[in-house]
């Protein structure tokens, strides 16, 4: 058995995912003050993610997979993020209504156009192969 890269990935997903769901099993306090410490410092986690995404969508489109490849999940855990989230939704939008949308356009312009730019590379490789 070959472990590469996107097995690797994969691994780590995993394990992350086991221990997520061990700890909240026992001590779903435990897990939350956890993550609270992560939340606490938006600016710093936010640029971790983004770094960790990166580095991840470099190793995804090193090994051979495709931006269509990549949307296509996307896709797939966005759907599934709205299964569990549905519930809220109600909450959600209440949440979102207050929040002001020039103040939110300004927070997340680098998110939005990193967004963009992901969708462009995606049209492009759909319709000019």
């Amino acid at each position: 058995m070959k472990i590469g890269t996107l097995e690797i990935l994969a691994l780590l997903l995993i394990a992350f995912s086991v221990v997520k769901l061990a700890v909240m099993s026992v001590s779903p306090r435990s897990w939350l003050m956890f993550a609270r410490r992560i939340y606490a410092r938006p600016k710093v986690t936010s640029v971790a993610a983004f770094l960790l995404a990166a580095i991840v969508l470099y190793f995804l489109v090193k090994s051979g997979i495709t931006i269509i490849h990549i949307l296509a999940v996307s896709l797939f855990i966005v759907l599934l993020m709205v299964t569990g989230m549905a519930s809220y939704g109600d909450r959600l939008v209440d949440w979102a209504l207050q929040l002001d949308v020039k103040e939110l356009w300004k927070e997340f312009w680098l998110y939005t156009l990193i967004w963009i730019a992901l969708l462009i590379w995606g049209i492009q490789a759909v319709f000019f192969p």
